[in-house]
This record gives structure tokens, C-alpha cells and sequence, in this order.
């Protein structure tokens, strides 16, 4: 009897923590799924449009990595580039790297001379709730042509907080979400500081985006639409 107690404790034991390291992943899990988006400015024009496909995905166990290809488009539909970054599920933990926030049509500018990018991961842990302060991020983007240092770009992610869970109605569907709020500072030749507010569903990922500046809205972005997904 003792050692059945002991046995069934162990699997208990075992069971607990496979289940710690299972986190919440906030990208569909299906390779080819597409994240369309439109973008819009303080007064709800339409500035243009943005796509983010899950371009690979692997799961090993509890770990789950994926490479998201962003690709932005104007007003027009013209194609203004692509970029990629990678998100990654690991022992509890949904983590995104920072290459996110780089513009792909800025980046698209720089493609013939040497950037060298440095980024941390923006942490998101399973079992947030309304309150919670999360980690911050960095990004530093250094430009040189010819050997030739050009500029640096620095954007800092501070401020990170669950904020609430608010369901979010857009063109693409009805989500529960958590809503996070965070302050995005960018320094190259000048800085710019704005406040951000961010619905986050799971198996979906960002389903709202809105930009402020001193309280004023400047920009937004929404999901219009999810394709491709299992």
C-alpha cells in the first residue's frame, strides 16, 4: 500500500509539472494559417494593410517554435516588404522576439547595406491575470554601408501590464481577450514615446492594436481576417 502511495504521488508529481510547462501560444498552430490586418490613423483612415503568415512551425513535447513572415502594404495595396521574426513557446512561458516591431518597409530601404540587429524576447507567461506587471524588451538596430557606421536604432518596451479581459468583436470574429498595456520608445536622430493597448486571444494573437500619444489616439490596427487555419 505504502509503495502504491508513493507511486501514485510520483505521477502526480510527474503529471504537475508536464503540465507547468505547457504555456498558452498566441499564433494559430497550423503552417500556412494568414493574419490579415488593417491599419488606420487618428482620424480611422485606412493607412494600409499588413499580413502575418506562420511560415514554419515545429513542436517538440511542450515546446513550440514558429517563424512569422510580416509583409505591409499601402492604402493602394502596393507592396511596401517583408520581414520575419520568431515566437516560441518554452516552460510556461509564450515568448516573442522584438524583430516585430521593425517596419518592413523601412527595413526594405537598408537591404543593400549591413544591419546587424540585437533583440531581447517579450515574455508573456501562462496564467496572466488582470494586473500583472510583465518583463520589458529591447531591440538596437545598428546601419552601415561599406564599413561605414550610418545610424543606430534603439526601441525599449517598458511598462508591460495586464490590464483587463474584454471580449473584442472585429471582421474576422468574436475574441476573448487579455488586453496589455505598455509604453514603446524609439531613439535614432530624435525619440518618439508612445503608449500602447494590445488585445491578445488565444491561438490567434493580436487582435487589436491601439497607439497613443499624451492620451491622443494616433493610429490602430485591427484583424480583418484569419485564413488557412485547420
Amino acid at each position: 500500500m505504502k509503495k502504491l502511495a508513493l507511486l501514485l504521488l510520483f505521477s502526480v508529481f510527474i503529471l504537475a509539472s508536464i503540465y507547468a510547462q505547457e504555456c498558452v501560444f498566441y499564433y494559430p498552430k497550423t503552417k500556412g494559417a494568414l493574419l490579415e490586418y488593417k491599419n488606420f490613423d487618428k482620424k480611422e483612415k485606412l493607412t494600409g494593410k499588413s499580413t502575418y503568415k506562420v511560415k514554419e512551425i515545429t513542436e517538440t513535447g511542450v515546446i513550440i517554435q514558429a517563424t512569422i513572415e510580416y509583409q505591409s502594404f499601402d492604402s493602394k495595396g502596393k507592396d511596401l516588404g517583408k520581414n520575419e521574426y520568431s515566437v516560441k513557446c518554452e516552460n510556461g512561458v509564450y515568448s516573442m522576439d522584438m524583430r516585430s516591431f521593425l517596419d518592413a518597409q523601412t527595413m526594405e530601404a537598408y537591404k543593400d547595406m549591413q544591419v546587424d540587429i540585437t533583440s531581447t524576447s517579450l515574455e508573456m507567461p501562462s496564467g496572466m491575470k488582470v494586473g500583472d506587471q510583465l518583463p520589458d524588451g529591447k531591440l538596437i538596430v545598428s546601419i552601415s554601408n561599406q564599413g561605414v557606421a550610418m545610424m543606430t536604432m534603439t526601441t525599449t518596451i517598458t511598462d508591460r501590464k495586464v490590464e483587463a479581459t474584454e471580449q473584442v468583436t472585429t471582421e474576422a470574429g468574436t475574441f476573448d481577450c487579455l488586453k496589455i498595456t505598455y509604453t514603446i520608445t524609439t531613439k535614432m536622430m530624435i525619440g518618439m514615446r508612445f503608449e500602447v493597448a494590445q488585445w491578445f486571444a488565444e491561438g490567434v494573437g493580436s487582435i487589436k492594436t491601439e497607439n497613443y500619444s499624451k492620451g491622443n489616439k494616433m493610429s490602430s490596427s485591427i484583424l480583418t481576417g484569419i485564413q488557412n487555419v485547420n
